[in-house]
């Protein structure tokens, strides 16, 4: 299988060297464009009409090929699709450090990365661990082992995002296929930096989760669980369409 590599933590993230060296000793033939440093929370953002430098790694945990850029992950993305021209089977984005569960999502490069690979017409698969300093094994060692399942799920205009529980391997309890969390987690600890009055730091997520909130991803992530929740690229409500109608006539 041709597998393209991508992430928001950077290509010297120990997540994506584990998993490219898993997936290139199975054989597979992994191809590796990632940030040149940290891109978290850089969500969607593409830079046009901007300069981005991306250079070549050589040696690189068996990849074929691996570059490092400058850009977002979604440039990443955007250059392996217009630049390398391979037919990769899949892309995967991550695994991340930190958990993509409920809004988090929308502020994830690891999701923009995927979304980009939806749109450039890869099949994606997003790969998060939750969170921030524990053990990526957990995470790769499920998503090697269930490759060719994940792999398998081709659904239009959508991708996989798969979070794995922050515990050791033996006590994941098993997974579960659910729904993505209405419940809001705010990014908004702000604190002042006392070294400039006019610095801030946003340093934290704030909760607010609800009884419906109980099956789906962040809870059942948090209890323990592998996740996995099919994202759409297609921003439309439909639900509201007809709702709106009134709307054509106005002047």
């Amino acid at each position: 299988m041709k597998i393209l590599l991508t992430n928001d933590d950077g290509l010297e993230s120990e997540g994506i060297q584990m998993l490219c060296r898993r997936l290139a000793d199975c054989g597979h033939e992994v191809y590796v464009v990632a940030p040149d440093g940290n891109r978290s929370a850089t969500s969607h953002c593409a830079n046009f009409y901007k300069r981005i430098f991306i250079r070549l790694r050589r040696d690189y945990c068996g990849a074929v090929e691996a570059y490092a850029c400058t850009g977002s992950p979604a440039d990443c993305v955007k250059f392996a699709e217009s630049v390398l021209k391979i037919n990769f089977d899949l892309l995967v984005s991550g695994p991340n450090n930190g958990e993509n569960t409920g809004n988090a999502i929308l502020y994830s490069g690891t999701i923009g990365a995927a979304e980009e690979g939806v749109l450039c017409g890869y099949h994606s698969i997003a790969l998060s661990r939750l969170g921030r300093d524990g053990d990526f094994a957990p995470a790769v060692n499920f998503f090697v082992r269930n490759l060719q399942a994940l792999s398998a799920v081709r659904i239009p205009d959508a991708f996989l995002n798969v979070n794995v529980p922050e515990c050791a391997e033996k006590d994941i309890r098993g997974v579960r296929v659910v729904r993505q969390s209405e419940g809001k987690l705010y990014h908004d600890y702000m604190e002042k930096q006392p070294d400039d009055e006019d610095c801030w730091v946003s340093t934290g997520f704030r909760a607010e989760l609800t009884e419906k909130d109980a099956n789906t991803d962040v809870i059942m992530s948090e209890q323990g669980y592998v996740t996995i929740t099919p994202l759409t690229v297609v921003r439309t409500c439909f639900d509201a369409l007809d709702k709106i109608k009134f709307l054509e006539k106005l002047s």
